[in-house]
């Protein structure tokens, strides 16, 4: 029989290397007087980013952007009730150009624009909180890691399941040895999310009244207006969105990433299968499998995402048909050779199974700091105190980069090699030149 004691103390050891991605001070841009409030800008407020107001209006809102004022009148409305000398921008270039004095940003606007709006606050010194993924191509995603790690300002991705309960048991069983080796773990999005985003280059049709579209295409190449794009569709687009791998990847793989710290992973294999893209828009129905080397103490694995027509379909038999079969209707499953772990959308419901399995392990020892007051007010916190953040761009940019190997596999169709030392993968020119986009003339900053 194993000593508890000792196997306690080798898991704590090895959660505090984990835990160093969550925790430890940053050095605060200003400090904070009892009730003083954080100064935010929100550079997109529709959709989405009502949420960013709401928590904002009970701190100090100092300036908004949006580039259509029918769908963000909600918010406006409610901006100005409150802070009748915010200003309204469409053009968030104007707003850092003039906005001098600002603690914090909220980005919340379609992929394409994380990072351009990200880049300008994390240059300005400002603390940053951005909606997933945390940008479009996989150059963003090391810059602005590399970024704030320079500017050493509070910052938050919007995988709200990564500040809860249930990612950390699944950290906790896994390190602890519960499931043995963890060999595969088996990713999807919803069910009915098969016609999420457009699936079609759309028609070309009249611009709506209010809505800026030169201005909404940021640092895209030009194009005419079509339907499909604006405002709920452009998801499915591969110049705007990252389709259905990137829109829930963020949410139901991250538990994977970070429980078997795919994150430190030097290097990884990629390829995938299933429908073709148009050339505009991602393709819905595939298989995409990175395959991870040994990382520390963990075993190599893999690593499945199934989305449309593939989830009805069988995984590949490399796990037993049995247990494969049991856990087939869970968003994530992580399959080791003592037994099984799920969790349900945003990380929710983690548990080991079956039941049984589960009622003989126990609680995971804890060994992973607990989040307070939920996602947001856990950034809001970071940014008054100095402490890290739950979700920080020094991990949420590795989760969000090891998606966007994923899609760039999805374009090439090859099985590709990636080294995320360098950033760039090894046997293939035709992957390496998806890297990076070349903006627009007026939209390079943070693209030298």
């Amino acid at each position: 029989m194993r000593n508890p004691i000792t196997r306690r103390r080798i898991v704590q050891a090895g959660a505090a290397a984990s835990a160093s991605l969550l925790i430890g001070p940053a050095a605060l841009a200003r400090t904070y007087a009892a009730n003083e409030k954080i100064r935010f800008a929100l550079i997109g407020i529709g959709g989405m980013g009502s949420k960013g107001v709401n928590v904002a209006l009970d701190e100090q809102i100092m300036a908004a952007a949006d580039v259509d004022v029918h769908h963000a009148a909600g918010s406006i409305k409610k901006i100005k009730d409150k802070f009748a000398d915010a200003k309204i921008y469409g053009d968030y270039r104007r707003l850092f150009d003039e906005q001098k004095q600002l603690d914090a940003v909220w980005v919340a606007t379609p992929d394409h624009h994380h990072f351009p709006a990200t880049v300008r606050a994390l240059e300005a010194g400002l603390a940053v909180y951005c909606e997933k993924p945390l940008c479009h191509d996989l150059y963003e995603a090391r810059k602005l890691r590399e970024l704030a790690k320079a500017k050493n300002v509070a910052t938050q991705m919007g995988n709200q399941g990564h500040s809860g309960e249930h990612v950390r048991l699944l950290c906790e069983w896994i390190w602890q040895g519960s499931l043995g080796d963890v060999t595969e773990a088996h990713i999807r999005p919803p069910f009915n999310q098969m016609d999420y985003g457009s699936r079609d280059a759309g028609q070309p049709i009249p611009v709506p009244e209010g809505f800026d579209w030169d201005l909404w295409q940021g640092p895209v190449k030009a194009r005419e207006y079509r339907s499909g794009i604006h405002p709920a569709k452009w998801r499915g687009w591969i110049d705007y969105g990252t389709g259905l791998l990137g829109d829930w990847f963020c949410h139901n793989a991250d538990g994977a990433v970070w429980a078997l710290k795919l994150y430190e992973a030097d290097t990884c294999e990629v390829e995938c299968e299933g429908e073709e893209t148009n050339g505009t828009n991602w393709p819905h129905g595939v298989r995409v499998s990175w395959t991870f080397p040994q990382r520390g103490g963990m075993v190599p694995c893999v690593m499945r995402w199934s989305s449309g027509t593939y989830n009805d379909k069988p995984m590949p038999p490399t796990v037993d048909a049995e247990r494969l079969a049991a856990v087939a209707k869970h968003p994530s499953a992580y399959f080791g050779t003592k037994g099984t772990a799920v969790s349900g959308w945003w990380m929710n419901d983690t548990r080991l199974f079956p039941e049984s399995f589960m009622q003989e392990v126990g609680e995971p020892q804890p060994v992973l700091p607990r989040v307070k007051g939920g996602h947001e007010a856990d950034f809001l916190n970071a940014v008054r105190t100095g402490e890290r953040s739950s979700a920080d761009f020094d991990y949420t940019a590795r989760l969000t980069e090891i998606m966007l190997v994923g899609n760039v596999a999805l374009l090439v169709r090859e099985k590709l090699a990636y080294d995320f030392r360098t950033g760039r993968f090894t046997n293939s020119d035709k992957a390496n030149a998806l890297l990076k986009r070349d903006p627009r003339p007026g939209w390079e900053f943070g693209y030298a």
